[in-house]
């Protein structure tokens, strides 16, 4: 598993480029129709969930596999029924951050039991972007989301920050040969 890790590093570093692009759209144009905004989340959480699945099949990694599972059913459930997704987006939203969080940080803990911790390091990046899922999660079932642009704001914030932290660590992965090696 391990080694099919270190050779796939750049299914992570797609997933994350996808989640800075998805965050900084949101942050862009917070203004658009909330439609916009429903579908731009179902495709990315669905190409997030196929980037994520794959990864699981590929590392023999079953909590990643059902973090991809699931959400990708999300984006399937928001892009064909954008109308009840965009009632419910706020839920779908929180729902999606949350168990993305727990499965991040079930991900990390798998990972730093699997490597040994004076050769590689950087599974707390993996750790860090479950905490983030979570806050935000938390953060946004409490929150009101009465206005269009803080909330997406919010999203965008996120989605720019998970991206970053999974980048960094699909980068951190890729040095991992030569740290072996060492």
């Amino acid at each position: 598993m391990f080694d099919q890790l270190i050779s796939r590093w750049w299914i992570v570093a797609v997933r994350g480029m996808l989640a800075v692009g998805f965050g900084v759209a949101a942050v862009l144009a917070p203004e658009r129709a909330l439609v916009v905004m429903v579908s731009l989340f179902g495709i990315f959480a669905l190409a997030d969930g196929m980037f994520t699945m794959g990864a699981g099949l590929a590392l023999n990694w079953l909590t990643l596999f059902l973090e991809g599972l699931i959400g990708a059913a999300i984006g399937v459930m928001t892009l064909l029924s954008p109308a009840a997704a965009e009632l419910g987006f706020t839920y779908l939203v929180v729902a999606w951050a949350i168990i993305t969080g727990v499965m991040e940080l079930r991900g990390a803990y798998s990972l730093r039991a699997l490597t040994n911790r004076a050769v590689v390091h950087g599974e707390w990046l993996l750790a860090a972007s479950g905490v983030v899922s979570l806050v935000f999660g938390v953060a946004l079932a409490a929150g009101s989301q009465a206005a269009v642009v803080p909330f997406m704001w919010m999203i965008g914030g996120f989605a720019t920050l998970s991206g970053m932290l999974l980048t960094a660590l699909a980068l951190n992965i890729r040095t991992w040969p030569r740290m072996l090696e060492a």
